[in-house]
């Protein structure tokens, strides 16, 4: 609202004058006002600063007096609006009565923002990193930021509302320009991960994710460079939908790629956030087991980091932890796999009263769900934490969010070449799970860049 009426403020103050720089090789004395709508008034310390006054309403041509030198700088003529209210407008350059002050207020608002939506991201990673609003704050920050240093770097003399609306136009494809090389870096990693994944584990269509993924960002990338290289031509019209559809195009890449990186940032932190030593209960988070019941590496691995918490928690002089593994029979198992962690807990050391089965759940919503049924019955005021693998962390915590549980995650480390095709499958997962906010933020996008391509001066 500031932000406003500032701008508000500062056009009706300046409405009434209109300052033009012309070009090298053209003197503000030379023209004159073909009809009296405005008057003309020059700088006398600089010769090309043309000052326009406004006297009546209408439009206007600004003729330039001075002899045809041929020379190609030469403007022979400016084009203006005296719009109601004073204020005048540039036909040819979108310039209005004002425009500076709005631009540096522009200017000014975008790094408040941008300084308060990254301050609020590292807040919510310390307080909510499990709400999904965080992730989308991550994103927003990024792309404030991009349009932050594109507004700040570009040159005094391009300080044109063109100018602006071209920022506007194009802060998807500076976003996707300075992320580049870290993006062309994580795809390569995810493809050769994926080799690697399916030389040790089998082809299949989830252990293809990685390599689907990585072409994604590749061919995006192809795609992105070749609209900003090729020369379009055609009447005004044709401009202007052409504009709209790259400028959606590079917002609507720009969105997914900041959610990728966002919820990097967020996975990471999520991984190696250590929770406090006060905890009740351990949920364990299941999947897939062996032929013969016991559990596989990856599962294996969510039990041990579950079991390190504990020991650690005792040493520190917390109190002593219950573990409530989680998963039920899926169709190809010999057993629950609550059943198995059940079995290693106890080949561990740890005692039977230790443990409460929950082995109904068949997704990591009915994990969170039923174990937490399971731990109100077994205590009044519980301190949960689950330990799942760390790809897995930041998901799972946001379902336990949804579901009510408010717990903390541990990660256990998987193989480095599984990480990477892990976390796209969690990635997919998240932005499944919203699928209407990134719709919505889609259409907002076609809409918004539209309207700026549709109206706005070229």
């Amino acid at each position: 609202m500031a932000f406003v009426i500032a701008a508000v403020i500062s056009t009706v103050i300046s409405a009434g004058e209109l300052e033009i720089m012309l070009p090298e090789g053209c003197r503000a004395k030379d023209f004159y006002p073909e009809s009296p709508v405005v008057k003309v008034q020059t700088d006398p310390d600089n010769e090309q600063r043309m000052i326009i006054e406004a006297v009546g309403r209408g439009k206007a041509f600004i003729i330039n007096g001075a002899p045809d030198t041929g020379e190609a700088s030469m403007r022979s003529f400016e084009y203006v609006n005296v719009l109601p209210g004073g204020i005048i407008y540039d036909m040819s350059t979108g310039n209005f009565s004002g425009y500076r002050q709005l631009s540096a207020i522009v200017a000014v608002y975008v790094v408040l923002l941008t300084v308060l939506i990254l301050i609020s991201f590292i807040l919510r990673c310390k307080t909510e990193l499990f709400s999904y609003s965080t992730l989308f704050c991550g994103g927003a920050a990024l792309f404030l930021i991009s349009m932050m240093i594109s507004i700040l770097s570009s040159r005094t003399s391009d300080h044109s509302m063109l100018s602006f609306y071209s920022v506007l136009k194009n802060a998807g494809y500076s976003l996707i320009l300075y992320c580049f090389p870290i993006m062309i870096v994580f795809a390569v990693s995810l493809a050769i991960s994926n080799i690697v994944l399916i030389k040790r584990e089998g082809r299949n269509l989830v252990n293809m994710l990685g390599f689907i993924m990585s072409a994604l960002i590749i061919g995006g990338y192809v795609a992105a460079f070749f609209l900003d290289g090729i020369f379009f031509s055609g009447s005004e019209r044709e401009m202007r939908i052409i504009g709209t559809v790259t400028s959606v195009y590079y917002t609507t890449f720009a969105y997914y790629e900041m959610m990728i990186v966002s919820a990097s940032l967020c996975g990471m932190i999520a991984a190696r956030k250590k929770p406090a030593f006060d905890k009740t209960h351990i949920i364990i988070l299941g999947c897939a087991i062996a032929k013969d019941g016991t559990p596989l590496p990856l599962l294996r691995g969510r039990i041990d980091r579950a079991i390190a918490f504990a020991k650690d928690q005792a040493s520190n002089g917390g109190g002593e932890v219950k573990f409530v593994p989680s998963g039920g029979k899926g169709s190809d198992e010999v057993i629950a796999e609550a059943e198995s962690m059940k079995n290693y807990l106890l080949s561990q050391g740890i005692d039977e009263s230790r443990v409460i089965l929950e082995n109904s759940s068949t997704n990591t919503q009915e994990n969170m769900k039923f174990s937490l049924e399971k731990i109100k019955e077994d205590c009044d005021d519980p301190r949960i934490v689950f330990s799942t693998s760390a790809y897995h962390v930041l998901r799972s915590g946001m379902i336990s969010e949804s579901e009510g549980l408010d717990a903390e995650g541990i990660g256990s480390r998987t193989k480095w070449y599984f990480w990477p095709n892990a976390f796209i499958r969690e990635f997919i997962g998240l932005l499944a799970s919203k699928w209407r906010k990134h719709l919505f933020w889609t259409a907002f996008s076609i809409l918004l860049f539209t309207v700026i391509n549709m109206i706005m001066p070229m």
